[in-house]
């Protein structure tokens, strides 16, 4: 008798227990590890908290494997006699760096590679056994590429001023766009697309949350801050995450095309023919003319 792979209950109740233990603390920030994603529209979603991102049980599990693993892997590295590596400041704290809007966290530095006491990031990266194969072949080929190569949001080998200079200027751009920038494609069906958690914002035609961010009255600031034109008045965390009665969703991520407006209000036509009025923080239909 051929058996029958049945998943097991137990599991699958864990894994539902852990998607719904866990609550995405959006980030008010834009990282350093997510200015490499190749959809730019994507980095501005997540900077204007267009939806709230979930995790599935297996993308948790792997980032607790990560978080595990680099522990492991640090202490293995303090054994090397030469190496001194630094997972964390005097105070406690991890070491990173903030620029505005822009921040970045790393893993540690470490002295002491090749018998040489320059400073080096050390970034460590837990993946599976083909991932992991697929770095070797591209380090065999050109270790000073292999990185850039294998993961584009993986840190350099080597300081790159012109890299460096590009996301800079990238992430600067995406903070300062008012609206939302080109999909990186018209397909729902493409790859990235189909992957990415704001899928059904861009193709589907889903309602944004409404927050501060997603806001046509709200701006960010280059000093790292968020201000409301209408109120005249500076935006905190936790107010940006509330809104308010006033909020009047950015023209830009709503699935229609504008066809009126008014004090407080705007209308829009979907690619039905319906039409919607976005007022006092609500969307609703209206009645066919």
């Amino acid at each position: 008798m051929v058996p029958i792979n049945l998943p097991d209950p137990t599991l699958m109740r864990m894994n539902d227990a852990l998607e719904k233990q866990y609550v995405s603390e959006q980030r008010g920030y834009i990282g350093a590890s997510s200015i490499g994603s190749a959809c730019e529209r994507r980095i501005w979603n997540q900077f204007h908290w267009v939806n709230a991102e979930k995790m599935t049980a297996k993308s948790l599990k792997a980032i607790a494997d990560g978080h595990h693993s680099e522990e492991l892997m640090a202490s293995r590295l303090r054994l090397v006699d030469g190496i001194s590596l630094h997972t964390n400041q005097e105070n406690g704290e991890q070491f990173g760096f903030e620029d505005g809007h822009i921040r970045g966290h790393l893993d540690g530095i470490i002295f002491g590679l090749e018998h040489s006491q320059e400073q080096h990031v050390w970034e460590h990266k837990c993946v599976n056994v083909e991932k992991f194969e697929k770095l070797m072949k591209l380090k065999n080929k050109d270790e000073s590429r292999a990185l850039l190569e294998w993961d584009e949001t993986a840190c350099f080998t080597a300081y790159n001023p012109d890299a460096a200079k590009h996301y800079i200027e990238r992430a600067n751009k995406i903070v300062s766009a008012d609206k939302p920038p080109p999909r990186i494609s018209e397909s729902a069906a493409w790859f990235q697309c189909k992957m990415c958690p704001f899928t059904d914002n861009c193709h589907g035609g889903k309602i944004p949350t409404p927050n501060c961010r997603t806001c046509v009255h709200s701006t960010s600031t280059q000093d790292g801050k968020w201000i409301c034109e209408l109120h005249k008045q500076g935006l905190g965390r936790e107010v940006q995450k509330s809104g308010c009665k006033d909020h009047l969703y950015n023209p830009g991520l709503m699935p229609g095309t504008q066809t009126d407006a008014g004090e407080g209000w705007i209308e829009y036509k979907l690619n039905d023919g319906n039409i919607i009025r976005n007022q006092n923080a609500t969307v609703t239909s209206l009645p066919a003319t």
